[in-house]
């Protein structure tokens, strides 16, 4: 019984500490067409991840992360517009390392985001790309 206790005691105070513990990120996202390179920020607490960023024309933008990135078959179509040469198979990269983010601003530009968690830890890197709705690509760092 105290063994059980203390397990139970052990992971509520870890899920506590999870929960209630704000991780901040920041990443880059580089424009292709020009040398613009776009600051996001993003906070992780718990299993949320919500994202900031200012264009480079002063428009403020928000968004969030989910971890998963949908199944094999639908994620790495953006990814993919910046790893052409790999013959990596999204399907061997594990859903875990796989998220999806998305980003809107004020005067109506979004970026639809895929990319990869190298280090799944709260110390993350990663990369990936962005797509804004007009097209465009971005390469994604962190």
């Amino acid at each position: 019984m105290n063994l059980w206790i203390k397990t139970v005691s052990f992971i509520s105070l870890n899920l506590f500490l999870l929960i209630g513990c704000t991780f901040r990120h920041e990443a880059r996202l580089y424009d292709y067409e020009t040398d613009s390179v776009i600051p996001i920020k993003a906070w992780v607490r718990g299993f949320q991840t919500k994202t900031e960023a200012v264009l480079p024309t002063g428009e403020h933008c928000k968004g969030e992360s989910v971890s998963g990135g949908g199944d094999a078959e639908t994620w790495g179509e953006i990814y993919s517009y910046g790893y052409r040469s790999n013959s990596t198979s999204w399907a061997a990269i594990p859903p875990s390392q796989r998220r999806v983010m998305m980003i809107v601003c004020e005067r109506g530009i979004t970026f639809d985001c895929e990319y990869i968690i190298t280090t799944p830890s709260y110390d993350v890197q990663g990369h990936g790309m962005c797509r804004d709705n007009g097209g465009k690509y971005y390469r994604l760092i962190f």
